[in-house]
């Protein structure tokens, strides 16, 4: 019996969140600190009629206390806030591109950080232009990421795939760059060795930057990771790239995207200039990282 009437308390928490979206709104707004009414009305667009009866039964859960004119999330009711804006940003995150999401393979993404996915909510999806779908030059990269690019101070990128008619980054701009680090697969090398004979390829990477060599696989296709944004290129789960990026400006994209990259280059290893151009020059067999 005691039992039941736990999982029916349990049951009556998870309804008091999940079936208003205005007693959610509350929480997440009391995560920046203590509000009162006005600021919580003017936050909802709503009038304190309305919003009242919410904040009382948020208040008979202890999830928020009153101290004088304001409302504060309480120990508990921040923990579970915290939680709930993982899986609402998670929801948000599916919803708005469920089609993208549900044909990508995210095998190249680890599981730690597919639990994170709620800090991608704020990122968006840009395709390219339906007369350039089947040009060869579709796999460069569209505008709006190049120009972001040209306005970072930090690059962290990394790649799996090579294709001939992906232009690169400009040497000249990758010049100015202080902090550059680079990241290529096994793959992305045995990929330049079965190019024609006769044909070059030239990595054009800074002479100050810092480049790695992944000796493993991954279904990742590139992550580009600048203190101004985060730029994911996923293929689908037949394995084919479809030349849809997952762009983002937001705070914790940009710190997710930075952990994502982090994990690859912890699983890398770091090599010179010299020796990249000598893989591709001379074609010396790519070993795995000891």
């Amino acid at each position: 019996m005691v039992g039941s009437v736990d999982s029916l308390q349990k049951a009556t928490l998870i309804d008091l969140l999940l079936r208003s979206d205005k007693r959610r709104k509350i929480l997440l707004f009391l995560r920046e600190g203590p509000k009162n009414i006005e600021e919580i009305t003017g936050f909802l667009g709503s009038s304190c009629i309305a919003t009242l009866p919410q904040i009382k039964r948020l208040a008979e859960k202890r999830l928020i206390e009153q101290e004088d004119k304001n409302y504060k999330l309480s120990t508990v009711g921040l923990i579970i806030t915290e939680k709930m804006a993982s899986l609402t940003g998670t929801f948000e995150v599916f919803e708005n591109n469920l089609d993208y999401w549900g044909q990508k393979d995210l095998t190249g993404i680890p599981s730690f950080l597919r639990l994170k996915f709620g800090k991608l909510a704020c990122s968006r999806i840009i395709e390219p232009p339906l007369n350039r779908m089947f040009e060869p030059r579709m796999f460069e990269p569209p505008e709006e990421f190049i120009d972001s690019l040209k306005k970072s101070a930090e690059i962290m990128y990394f790649s799996s795939f090579f294709q001939p008619s992906f232009s690169g980054f400009d040497p000249d701009f990758l010049k100015r760059k202080t902090d550059s680090t680079f990241i290529f697969t096994k793959n992305f090398f045995e990929r330049i060795l079965s190019l024609p004979s006769g044909e070059t390829v030239d990595l054009m990477l800074p002479g100050n930057s810092n480049l790695y060599l992944y000796g493993g696989a991954s279904s990742l296709v590139s992550l580009t990771v600048t203190e101004r944004f985060m730029a994911l290129l996923l293929p689908n789960k037949k394995g084919i790239l479809d030349r849809n990026f997952l762009i983002s400006f937001d705070s914790e994209a940009i710190e997710w995207g930075k952990e994502l990259f982090t994990y690859y280059k912890d699983l890398s290893r770091k090599v010179s200039g010299d020796e990249a151009n000598s893989l591709i020059s001379e074609k010396i067999p790519v070993c795995d990282k000891s």
